[in-house]
């Protein structure tokens, strides 16, 4: 006889794979598995407080021997570390107001109505 208790680890597996499944999901359709392993290993990479390690997105890396981003973005902002912004290492600038800016180019602080 078959206890009830006997298919309780099969149903441990069971939810385990899904969630493994879910989470490679997760890691594979958004750049969070960049984002996790550029923290890790990059000297001076950081996602800015206003955004997610899920939804934040590299258009520019620096291509000298630093490891890290000139320009990103995410749903609501764009980013750069080209210029600072008060006590933040970084400017941003919400996609709202740049969308009124005239010239604007999200890969030119230059541009950025301020």
């Amino acid at each position: 006889m078959i206890s009830k208790d006997s298919s309780l680890p099969k149903k441990i597996r069971i939810a385990g794979l899904c969630l493994v499944f879910l989470l490679s999901l997760l890691l594979l359709n958004t750049n969070t598995f960049a984002n996790l392993w550029s923290v890790a290993t990059g000297r001076g990479y950081l996602i800015p407080e206003e955004s997610s390690i899920v939804g934040f997105r590299v258009t520019q890396m620096n291509e000298g021997s630093g490891e890290y981003w000139l320009y990103a973005e995410d749903e609501h902002h764009y980013y750069t570390v080209m210029e600072k912004s008060g006590t933040k290492p970084y400017l941003l600038l919400s996609k709202e107001k740049a969308s009124s800016c005239p010239h604007f180019d999200k890969l030119d602080v230059k541009t950025w109505c301020k």
